[in-house]
């Protein structure tokens, strides 16, 4: 069994970051990961990374990869599903029946968004359909575009995209008239209430999405230019609850140092309650 000094669980952008660090150092430093990028990989164009012109999510993840592979970081692709710990330090188990043993363990394996759950949602991802407002934002404008959520998220969303003289409706599921429905009339956003949306239309790029009554069934086709899905992040920390200390919303608690509740074991990125 390989005995690292460093492994990492996660390979999105601060798995990546502490693969690089932790290499550099000359600890021998593995990184467990179904895939590498996690949510960066969606992102068409990034223009607000430091140092690097513009370019996309999957080109920043593989210059990432190679800079931490240059300097001996291991990539182990598989899905780390428990943890344990030994007298060398950890163990760690993957759902390919595989075992590693480390020194020291960080846990960067991030949040991934809810989804909508549409038809064709995964298809364009990418091309139309962004989770994140304040990554794709800047690449649209002038456009008709559909947020779907409701709360600061939402809000926020609609906030940023009118900065681009965006027109925006505003969807969700439930029928509300609360602060944030006044808010959102306030940024002029339309507000289609008591749909879901069930199909995502269009060529190469989205086109118009399918929005179904929550109570009436009927169907009604909405034209639109993007959809920005703001209904939240979800963390899959369920296999760390007892090693590590987690908060109510499943992340995984750490101090200003990145360490965790048990010594010998850091968490990075957003599975954490300080993900800054």
């Amino acid at each position: 069994m390989i005995l690292y000094d460093v492994l990492i669980v996660g390979g999105g952008p601060a798995g990546l970051s502490a693969a690089i660090y932790s290499s550099r150092q000359g600890f021998k430093t593995g990184v467990i990961t179904i895939d590498v990028g996690g949510q960066l990989t969606l992102t068409p164009m990034i223009e607000n990374y430091p140092g690097v012109s513009a370019t996309s999510g999957f080109k920043l993840v593989g210059v990432m990869m190679e800079q931490a592979s240059s300097f001996g970081a291991e990539f182990i692709y598989d899905e780390a599903i428990g943890i344990e710990e030994v007298d060398n330090g950890f163990r760690v188990k993957t759902r390919g029946g595989k075992t590693y043993e480390c020194r020291a363990l960080i846990l960067a394996f991030g949040k991934r968004p809810r989804k909508l759950k549409a038809l064709n949602e995964e298809r364009f991802v990418g091309k139309g359909v962004s989770y994140c407002a304040v990554c794709d934002a800047p690449l649209y404008s002038n456009k008709r575009l559909l947020v779907v959520g409701w709360g600061e998220p939402a809000l926020e969303a609609v906030s940023i995209l009118k900065r681009y003289g965006n027109e925006v409706l505003v969807a969700h599921e439930s029928r509300r008239s609360d602060e944030f429905a006044e808010k959102l009339r306030e940024l002029e956003a339309e507000i289609i209430q008591g749909v879901r949306v069930k199909e995502i239309r269009g060529e190469a790029l989205v086109e118009e999405v399918v929005l179904k009554d929550v109570e009436t069934g009927e169907v009604k086709i909405l034209k639109i230019d993007g959809i920005f899905v703001e209904l939240g992040y979800v963390t899959e920390a369920d296999w760390v609850k007892g090693f590590v200390e987690v908060n109510e919303r499943g992340e995984i608690i750490v101090d200003e140092l990145g360490r965790t509740s048990r010594e010998g074991v850091f968490a990075a990125g957003d599975v954490t309650n300080f993900p800054y």
